[in-house]
């Protein structure tokens, strides 16, 4: 954690599983992060600006992830860990079933981006209906 704090994400009153109250500075935090994608696509296309953007964002968004985890609870800690791990093997299990069916159906080309793409989603929507579980369970 370097320049997010922990405070900034906490979240005000919990008022359900799809509320997203944050404090002014997370969501300005996030706001920032997030704009270096469109800048990155306003500046000139070379190697350096593509670096150094992409490395700014992945800096930036790392560190307001390890700073909201840091604002969890013991309990959502549980169920921020269940999430992931569930997340994990649902996107290894979609990159294996994927695997198969492309090398049964002798498909040559095989896209990558569209095979990490897709167990992308899928691990998305696998955490997603995992954390909704969780948190409707208590």
């Amino acid at each position: 954690m370097v320049i997010a704090k922990p405070e900034w994400f906490k979240k005000r009153n919990r008022k359900g599983f799809w509320s997203y109250e944050l404090p002014w500075q997370g969501t300005l935090y996030m706001i920032c992060t997030l704009s270096l994608i469109f800048v990155g696509m306003l500046l000139p296309q070379n190697l350096l600006n593509t670096v150094l953007i992409t490395g700014m964002f992945l800096f930036l968004f790392m560190d307001g992830i390890i700073a909201n985890v840091k604002s969890f609870d013991e309990r959502e800690q549980m169920q921020y860990s269940l999430s992931m791990r569930n997340t994990a093997w649902g996107m290894i299990i979609a990159l294996a079933v994927l695997l198969v069916v492309s090398s049964s159906f002798n498909i040559d080309q095989l896209n990558l981006y569209r095979l990490i793409l897709l167990a992308v989603f899928a691990g998305g929507i696998i955490g997603s209906i995992t954390r909704y579980k969780l948190h409707r369970d208590g």
